[in-house]
């Protein structure tokens, strides 16, 4: 047989003599010998070796069967188990990519011994040696060896080494990093980041859950025990496993309940508008001859004949201007470069919490400087017997009537109310504490009826009147309701919210934080403003009382000068 010819081992083993086998064998080891010694086997390579070893440890075992007496029968059981090994030390690294599909392995024959009667020390049972086919598909494999624990490849085109090429030594990649630093311009203050290396560890032996047998795995045990070997497994899944590790962060934070006002873009650093006079600048509900509007009458114009009285004129005022500047927010967020590698969820759920506390802060922000614009008009009491859900709807159409008339608004002019949207809770519960009422909790379309009818627009919103002490949100859980709340109300347009200068500049790498290697995660900052342009705004506080009261039957409103109290 010509040495370079590969070995064809027949599907029926039984046919051949004691020296035939042998014969088999030794061309076997010899071509495993040769194949294994290659350094650029390949896929095609590994699979002949996987027959070779599986024809082998056929053969040993149909020679064993045919001289199970001698000596050489044990040694080349002890050889089959130190092919195994070779074979696992012969496998290059797994590429996914090219992995074919998985043959399902036949059913291995049942071994059928027949009994011989023994007229000497000499005669054995005669056992039915299986197929080489059935033998190869059930004999186990060794999971394969990765390669090289620690692999450098290249990121980046350098002299000498291509992209993905390995660094052989220390000394080729610092003369990388070198090359490729003199080739960077000066950053002047604007870093960048350039990748020159990928480092990758890999693991002598790893254990694929979904592809590696229970047998196979008891092979590579019994190779690593009777070799001393120490080194770890890596396991990718399988029966027997540690508890599941969940590494997803428990976030419920939210971006809600955000103001909503009229937005005006900011070219420079803020924005100048003029005090606009109104009604009642003008007119004070006085009407005479000495008013503007004026009043005339016939002995106003019989008088006027000896120059007085004279009708008055008024002269147009240049106006004061308002100035109101940009103020900015940001964030920044610094992370490890190692621990965004590893754990990248740490990373997400920091940045999501960052940005939601961003936003309630802004938020918080604009209503503090609208409170602050605003007017305090005052405490609206309750009427008598009565709660939040009625409360509520009556202080604002209170106060809307009066607004409206202040300006000389037309009645459907609809005003803005601003309130904490735990109201609304508020609310409803009142309505279902009602006495010998229970029907289904007020919705949200319910709640707003109750404003719209009085041409009131509520916005409900976050981040006003909580977490303070005694507010939803404080560290100390509440045990009841706020005594008073706060509400603004304005006509539509008096606060407008303009958005300047807004930077996202993303991942930031530089110098400084690689030598603590670090990195900014996230960094941003956007300027904004909150500017009256309107009248007036007005804030009132009322009580919050949610204990289901429907009123007196005899309420007795305030008593009328010259009347006496009915009761």
């Amino acid at each position: 047989m010509d040495p370079n010819e590969a070995v064809v081992f027949p599907d029926d083993l039984s046919a051949l003599t004691r020296e035939q086998l042998q014969s088999l064998q030794t061309q076997a080891l010899a071509e495993f010998d040769a194949l294994a010694e290659n350094e650029n086997i390949d896929e095609a390579g590994v699979a002949r070796l996987e027959v070779l070893a599986g024809g082998i440890e056929a053969l040993t075992t149909a020679i064993t069967a045919l001289d199970a007496k001698t000596v050489a029968a044990a040694n080349d059981a002890k050889k089959v188990a130190n092919i195994r090994g070779r074979v696992a030390k012969s496998r290059p690294a797994a590429k996914p990519a090219e992995t074919k599909p998985e043959v399902e392995a036949p059913t291995e024959a049942p071994v059928e011994t027949e009994a011989v009667t023994a007229s000497s020390a000499a005669e054995v049972k005669i056992t039915k040696v299986p197929s080489l086919a059935a033998a190869t598909a059930n004999a186990p494999v060794i999971p394969a060896k990765s390669g090289d624990e620690l692999v450098i490849t290249a990121a980046a085109a350098t002299s000498g080494v291509q992209i993905g090429s390995r660094f052989e030594d220390s000394d080729t990649l610092v003369a990388a990093v070198q090359s490729i630093s003199r080739s960077l311009a000066p950053s002047h203050g604007n870093p960048s980041f350039q990748s020159v290396a990928s480092i990758k560890n890999n693991f002598e032996f790893v254990i694929d859950g979904l592809g590696t047998k229970p047998n196979d795995i008891e092979s590579l045990l019994r190779d690593l025990r009777s070799r001393d070997r120490q080194e770890a497994l890596v396991a990718g899944g399988g029966w027997c496993a540690p508890s599941e590790i969940r590494y997803d962060f428990f976030n419920i934070a939210c971006q809600d309940g955000m103001v909503d006002l009229p937005t005006v873009g900011v070219r420079r650093g803020g924005i100048q508008f003029p005090d606009s006079p109104s009604l009642a600048d003008v007119f004070t509900g006085a009407f005479t001859n000495a008013t503007n509007p004026w009043l005339w009458t016939e002995a106003d114009d019989i008088a006027a004949a000896t120059g007085s009285p004279t009708k008055p004129c008024v002269r147009v005022d240049c106006p004061d201007f308002e100035e109101v500047r940009l103020e900015c927010y940001g964030i920044c967020l610094t992370a490890g470069n190692l621990t965004d590698y590893a754990y990248p969820e740490a990373t997400r759920n920091h940045l999501s919490l960052l940005m939601a506390a961003h936003y309630h802060a802004m938020n918080q922000r604009y209503l503090t400087q609208m409170v602050n614009l605003s007017t305090f008009a005052g405490q609206i009491p309750a009427a008598t017997g009565t709660g939040i859900l009625s409360d509520a709807p009556a202080a604002t159409a209170l106060a809307a009537d009066d607004y409206r008339t202040r300006y000389g608004m037309c009645d459907d002019d609809v005003l803005e109310v601003v309130f904490p949207r735990w109201v609304k809770d508020a609310m409803r519960i009142d309505h279902l504490r009602r006495n010998g009422f229970w029907a289904s909790p007020l919705s949200d379309a319910d709640i707003s009826r109750l404003f719209t009818a009085n041409r009131v627009r509520v916005q409900w919103v976050n981040d006003w009147q909580v977490r303070a002490a005694g507010q939803p949100g404080n560290a100390t859980p509440l045990v009841d309701w706020p005594a008073t709340v706060d509400f603004m109300i304005y006509a539509a347009g008096t606060f407008i919210r303009g958005n300047g200068l807004s930077l996202d500049l993303g991942v930031v790498r530089d110098s400084v934080l690689n030598e603590t290697n670090d990195h900014t995660a996230a960094w941003t900052e956007e300027c904004h403003l909150i500017a009256r342009v309107g009248h007036e705004s007005r804030y009132y506080t009322i009580p919050v009382c949610t204990a289901g009261r429907t009123g007196a039957n005899d309420v007795v409103c305030a008593s009328v000068a010259g009347t006496s109290d009915p009761s």
